[in-house]
C-alpha cells in the first residue's frame, strides 16, 4: 500500500504554503531581510503583517499560517547573512543538517566548520550532535553521497550547503551476515565497510572483467531490443552501464524490503555511474528513466519533502528519456511491438509522482490533472484476476499471464497466443546466441590449433581462461615451459596438457578478494533486467 506524507483535510501543508509563499516573494522581489519588512533592530515590522494579510487572502489560505511563513523565511534570511559574514570573517563554513530523530521526526540543526575536513569528519560531528551511530550515518547533498575519504570542499560543500542525513540500519541477522562475510572474505577489511562500499566494489570488479575478455560472449548483461535481440554496444559504455545496472539493481532488492534508506543510497550511487554513460545510449534505454522514478518514490516514502525540487527535475528528465525512447506518442513502440501496454505502467508511475510532488509544491490544479490521468492508466492497464487463474491452469506464469492481458486487451484468447510466441521467439534467440557463442568459441580454439596447439589442449586452455583469448596463450606458454607435453608428439604440433597449477600459477588480474566478490556478485547480475533498446 502506498504511504506518502499526510495530505492534510484542513489546509495545505506548512511546505506547500511555504512554496506558495516564496513563489509570490519572487515575482515580487521582496526582500524580507531589509526595510520596510524587518526594523533596524532586526525584529519584525508592522509591515510584514500587512504583507501577510496580502498573501492570505491571495491564497484563500490562513493568516496565521502564513505569517509563520513569512517570519520563518525572515529569520532564516538574516541567518544567511550573519552565517555568511562569520565565513568572511574566519573561515568557519555553516552547514545545515537534516535528519530524522529517533523518534521518527523531521529535525533540523546547524553546525559550524571548516571546509577542508574530510567529510568522515563531519559525520562523526554530525553523529554526536544527533546521537546517531556513525557507522550506520550517510551524508547526502544535492544527491549525490559524499565520500568519507574526501575533503568537504572537493565535494562542492560550501557555507549555507544543506545535507540530509540517512541513517542506515541492521536487523541482528544481517549484523552477522555482514561480519560472516567480513570473516571469511577479508579479515583485513575494517567492520565499518558498510554494505555500500562492499556492493559498489564488487559491481566495479563485475564492470572491469571485461577488460581483457570479449564482453559479447559474457551472459550476465545482455542489451538487447523489444524482441529480445542483442544490440551490440562499444565495450566502455557496455562496462558503465554494467555497474549503474548492478546498483540499481541492488537498490531495487532494498526498496522490495522497504529499506527505503539503504535502496536511497544505491539508486544515487547508480545515477551518478549512469551520468557516465554517452547521452545517445541514454536517450535509446529507458532504465535511465525507471531510475529516476524509483528515487523519487524513495525520496516520497522517506518524507524527504526538502528534496521537492530535485524531484521534480527527475521526473522532467524521466519524461523526456521515455519520449526519447518510446516516442511522443509511444508510436515507435507501437510500430515495433504492435502494443503499448506494458510500457504504459511506467507513464502511470510518472504521473502518480508528478501528482504527488506537485500537490506538495501547492499546484492543485495540476495536481488533478496528473492523478487523473494515472487513475485512467490504471482502469486501462487493470486485468481480470480471474483470466489470470485460467491462464496459469495453462502452464504459464502470473507475471506472463499479467503482462500478456495487458497487451492483449484482456482477451484471454489473445493473450494465450501473444505469450506462447513471445516465448517461442525468446527461445528462438536464445538458441542463435548459443550457435553465435559456440562458433566464436571454435573459431578461437581454430586459432590456437593453428599455432601448434593440439584441440583438446587448446579447446581446455580456452576454457580455463574463461573464453579470453590472451590469456589462454598464456596458459599454453606457461604449459609449454613447464614440459606440459606428450613425449610421443614432439615437433611443432607438440600436444600440451593443462594442469590445475599451471592455470592458477599463470599471471591473474585479479586479486583473491577480488575473485570471491566476482563470485558474490554474480547472481547480483543475473538478476537484472534487460536493458531496453529501440
Amino acid at each position: 500500500m502506498m504511504s506518502f506524507p499526510r495530505m492534510s483535510t484542513d489546509g495545505p501543508p506548512e511546505n506547500v504554503v511555504q512554496d506558495q509563499v516564496r513563489s509570490l516573494l519572487e515575482n515580487e522581489k521582496v526582500k524580507l531581510w531589509e526595510p520596510p519588512y524587518t526594523a533596524e533592530n532586526k525584529d519584525a515590522s508592522p509591515e510584514l503583517k500587512i504583507l501577510g494579510e496580502k498573501y492570505a487572502l491571495q491564497l484563500c489560505i490562513d493568516l496565521s499560517m502564513v505569517e509563520n511563513v513569512l517570519e520563518n523565511l525572515r529569520c532564516n534570511s538574516l541567518q544567511g547573512i550573519n552565517a555568511k559574514k562569520t565565513f568572511e570573517d574566519t573561515g568557519l563554513a555553516t552547514i545545515r543538517i537534516h535528519y530524522t530523530s529517533h523518534a521518527k521526526r523531521k529535525e533540523k540543526t546547524k553546525l559550524t566548520t571548516k571546509l577542508n575536513i574530510s567529510a568522515k569528519d563531519l559525520r562523526a560531528e554530525i553523529a554526536k550532535l544527533t546521537g546517531m551511530n556513525e557507522q550506520h550515518v550517510k551524508l547526502i547533498m544535492n544527491s549525490k553521497v559524499l565520500k568519507m575519504d574526501r575533503s568537504l570542499a572537493e565535494q562542492n560543500v560550501k557555507n549555507n550547503s544543506i545535507i540530509m542525513v540517512m541513517q542506515i540500519t541492521l536487523t541482528e541477522e544481517e549484523a552477522k551476515e555482514q561480519e560472516t562475510i567480513y570473516q571469511a572474505e577479508m579479515k583485513e577489511w575494517d567492520e565499518r565497510k558498510a554494505k555500500i562500499s562492499r556492493t559498489r566494489k564488487g559491481a566495479e570488479i563485475l564492470a572491469q572483467h571485461g577488460e581483457n575478455t570479449d564482453l559479447s560472449n559474457i551472459p550476465y548483461l545482455e542489451i538487447a531490443d523489444q524482441k529480445g535481440r542483442p544490440i551490440p554496444i562499444p565495450a566502455v559504455e557496455k562496462k558503465a552501464l554494467l555497474l549503474a545496472m548492478t546498483l540499481h539493481e541492488k537498490g531495487r532488492a532494498f526498496m522490495k524490503k522497504k529499506d527505503y534508506a539503504s535502496a536511497l543510497l544505491y539508486l544515487l550511487d547508480s545515477d551518478e555511474e549512469f551520468g557516465k554513460c554517452g547521452s545517445e545510449l541514454l536517450n535509446t534505454v529507458d532504465n535511465y528513466a525507471v531510475l529516476q522514478l524509483e528515487i523519487v518514490w524513495c525520496y516520497l516514502q522517506l518524507e524527504q519533502l526538502d528534496c521537492l525540487r530535485d524531484a521534480e527535475e527527475r521526473l522532467k528528465r524521466a519524461q523526456t528519456r521515455l519520449n526519447k525512447c518510446y516516442g511522443e506518442n509511444l508510436e515507435r513502440l507501437y510500430n515495433l511491438k504492435g502494443n503499448t501496454a506494458n510500457e504504459q505502467v511506467l507513464y502511470l508511475r510518472l504521473r502518480l509522482l508528478q501528482g504527488v510532488v506537485l500537490y506538495h509544491k501547492g499546484k492543485l490544479d495540476q495536481t488533478k490533472n496528473h492523478l487523473n490521468e494515472a487513475e485512467t492508466l490504471l482502469g486501462k492497464l487493470s486485468v481480470d484476476d480471474k483470466k489470470v487463474v485460467q491462464l496459469m491452469s495453462l502452464g504459464f506464469t502470473a507475471q506472463e499471464a499479467r503482462l500478456g492481458l495487458r497487451a492483449c486487451n484482456d482477451d484471454i484468447d489473445f493473450a494465450a497466443s501473444h505469450i506462447y510466441h513471445r516465448r517461442e521467439e525468446k527461445a528462438e534467440i536464445r538458441r542463435k546466441e548459443k550457435a553465435e557463442r559456440k562458433r566464436k568459441k571454435q573459431e578461437a580454439v581454430n586459432s590456437l590449433v593453428a599455432m601448434g596447439y593440439s584441440e583438446k589442449a587448446a579447446a581446455k586452455a580456452f576454457r580455463s581462461a574463461n573464453n579470453n583469448l590472451e590469456r589462454a596463450i598464456e596458459i599454453l606458454q606457461c604449459s609449454r615451459e613447464q614440459g606440459y607435453m606428450d613425449d610421443e608428439e614432439a615437433g611443432p604440433s607438440n600436444r600440451v596438457e593443462i594442469s590445475e597449477e599451471t592455470v592458477n600459477q599463470t599471471p591473474q588480474k585479479k586479486s583473491k578478494g577480488s575473485v570471491k566478490l566476482w563470485k558474490k556478485f554474480w547472481q547480483i547480475s543475473q538478476s537484472m533486467r534487460k536493458t531496453t533498446l529501440i
